[in-house]
């Protein structure tokens, strides 16, 4: 599994920044998925991470506001296209975990 050495703690609806620990695809997605399931108005089970975010009812604005809760939880700049260039939360969680440089 790909993992990414950010400073962290506990994924999904905390609000609590992660902090000096390995944060997974795993976790990446189940915090994506609670943030866009608050966003459009659903339960986390009913996001599918493999859906495209545009087809889901995640706009533009909601996508700038996912860049901006991925900073605050992770504690480091992520890159503002992030939804443009990977459009699902399954392929944003694997480039994010994988993405070693930006820890």
């Amino acid at each position: 599994m790909s993992q990414i050495d950010w400073k962290g703690s506990t994924p999904g609806e905390t609000e609590t920044p992660v902090v000096n620990r390995v944060v997974t695809a795993a976790e990446l997605s189940e915090f994506l998925r609670g943030r866009v399931a608050r966003m459009i108005g659903v339960t986390p089970d009913e996001v599918d991470p493999t859906a495209p975010l545009a087809s889901i009812g995640v706009d533009s604005v909601h996508a700038m506001e996912l860049v901006a809760e991925l900073e605050e939880w992770l504690g480091t700049h992520v890159p503002d296209h992030l939804a443009w260039s990977y459009p699902t939360i399954a392929l944003i969680s694997e480039q994010l975990a994988s993405a070693e440089s930006l820890a």
